[in-house]
């Protein structure tokens, strides 16, 4: 049984985009408009409205909403300016950005959760290497590795954290 709660949450506006489970998207998509996504998604996601990601829907790149629904799949950093919520049943394989959260029992992200945080745009979306550790034996080339850059004096004071 579906709650109303559920119903309510999941509703799109006339006129948003949706994105059905049988289409495969391989680049970026920039709306101005709500959206729903059932389908798989490899590029990054922006809107100025709200995003639901669907039980079915994979995303393998960043997203940029005002608000966000996740009930499926994401590999990437997620920017919220309003409000994010994810269910008990989505993954999360990135940072999570957002004014306020609503996270249930049982979803995993696997990242950090951050309040107040300004995006910081990413062209590129993440490469496969992120999403599948190397196999025993493969090596990377010395130009690969590098240091991990070190962070701002005041980094501390801009970035919130509700832990």
């Amino acid at each position: 049984m579906i709650s109303v709660r559920h119903f309510f949450r999941n509703i799109i506006v006339p006129g948003a985009f949706r994105i059905p489970k049988e289409v495969s998207v391989n680049g970026s998509i920039d709306a101005t408009i709500s959206g729903r996504i059932d389908g798989n998604v490899k590029g990054n996601v922006k809107t100025t409205g709200k995003l639901v990601v669907s039980e079915t829907a994979s995303i393998k790149g960043h997203i940029y909403a005002a608000d966000l629904v996740v009930h499926g799949k994401v590999y990437g950093d997620v920017y919220i300016s309003n409000k994010a919520h994810i269910s008990n049943k989505a993954f999360v394989k990135g940072d999570v950005n957002a004014i306020v959260l609503e996270l249930e029992e049982g979803a995993v992200v696997e990242g950090a959760i951050r309040k107040n945080v300004l995006p910081v745009p990413k062209t590129e979306t993440p490469s496969a290497a992120e999403f599948h550790p190397p196999v025993t034996g493969d090596t990377l080339p010395a130009s690969a590795v590098t240091a991990p850059a070190a962070p701002a004096a005041n980094e501390e004071e801009q970035t919130t954290s509700w832990f």
